[in-house]
């Protein structure tokens, strides 16, 4: 487990090795089928669940560009989103070898680190703008690593140094924090997490419930009214596989990305019509929740992000549909 005396020393006197650049150069990718497996059920308190859910959540945090038209589509349209954050986004680039990944060399991550110290701080500002505007902040590891095969040892300090970045982020990149009450109630508010790659473990689940979080969304699982899975403890809302006009995916932008294999033209209309389609499946079923996985890119041309736009005008403002926070529908479910 990292420690703020390794992170000073490693301050001092530790070079930052080359990264990534982008959070979008290794995305997820998984089959397009439901995962068959049986997960333990939880206590779910059904009568204070607003009707048909739709969770929009979004993977990575490092483009500046995308926060900042991400926030502003949101306040514009009213509508909360949860943001999977990447503990390596608040490291400055100087500051890499803070990081010890999993079977690796320190200072090594698939997604890149945070850019210059004034980037990270605009960073962080997007962070707490986001938290005041009522969206959810979670977590999403640090290096995108496949953790199929981590330890459970792995998964511990994983974790405890993505809190350890996010909780000393403006002492380790020497940044005047302009509101440390603030900044702990961001970091006390996280109870959520994604898996890098949507590659989970036994050993995974039980690190999260050790760590204090509450719910993942790292699995696929079939679409239904009573999606009440838990593991170790830790509640499991999942994504859903989908059909669209070119063939079968999951909800999320890069597996669309995949299947539309280079063709730009239609491939926002195919997304929409395939994500309403599925509402109208789960509404059919009974009001069964849903959740759409993007990430901080802009796919094919921003196609991608344009279908998920006009999928929230079209829906989150409907009667008896609430676009929510995962946190928001926990609270709500374990209340």
């Amino acid at each position: 487990m990292i420690r703020l005396s390794k992170i000073v020393a490693a301050i001092a006197g530790l070079l930052s090795l080359t990264a990534c650049e982008h959070e979008d150069e290794h995305p997820t990718v998984v089959p397009p089928v439901e995962i068959a497996k049986t997960v333990a059920p939880y206590a779910v308190n059904r009568t204070k669940l607003p009707g048909q859910i739709i969770h929009i959540a979004f993977d990575g945090s490092s483009s500046l560009p995308v926060w900042q038209d991400t926030l502003d589509f949101a306040l514009e349209q009213d509508v909360k989103f949860t943001f999977f954050i990447v503990g390596t986004h608040l490291l400055n680039d100087d500051l890499a070898t803070l990081y010890d990944p999993p079977r690796r060399k320190p200072g090594r991550s698939d997604v890149g680190f945070g850019g210059t110290k004034e980037e990270v701080e605009q960073r962080l500002n997007m962070l707490r703008r986001a938290y005041r505007e009522g969206h959810e902040i979670a977590g999403h590891a640090n290096g995108h690593w496949d953790g199929t095969n981590f330890s459970y040892a792995e998964w511990t300090d994983e974790l405890a140094q993505f809190h350890t970045f996010l909780t000393q982020a403006y002492t380790l990149n020497e940044i005047d924090n302009p509101n440390s009450a603030e900044w702990r109630r961001l970091v006390d508010s996280i109870i959520g997490f994604r898996a890098p790659l949507l590659a989970h473990n036994p050993a995974m689940y039980q690190a999260l419930a050790d760590a204090g979080y509450k719910y993942d969304t790292s699995q696929v699982l079939k679409l239904t009214t009573t999606p009440d899975y838990q593991e170790s403890g830790v509640v499991i809302y999942p994504l859903h596989s989908l059909s669209t006009a070119r063939g079968r995916t999951i909800t999320m932008d890069y597996n669309f990305y995949v299947l539309d294999d280079g063709r730009v033209e239609g491939s926002g209309a195919n997304m929409l019509n395939a994500y309403q389609n599925h509402l109208r499946i789960a509404q059919d079923l009974g009001q069964a929740p849903i959740q759409i996985g993007h990430h901080f890119s802009r796919w094919n041309r921003g196609n991608y992000w344009w279908a998920v736009k006009e999928f929230i005008k079209t829906n989150c403002g409907n009667d008896n549909i609430r676009c929510m926070t995962f946190s928001e529908r926990y609270k709500l479910e374990t209340r």
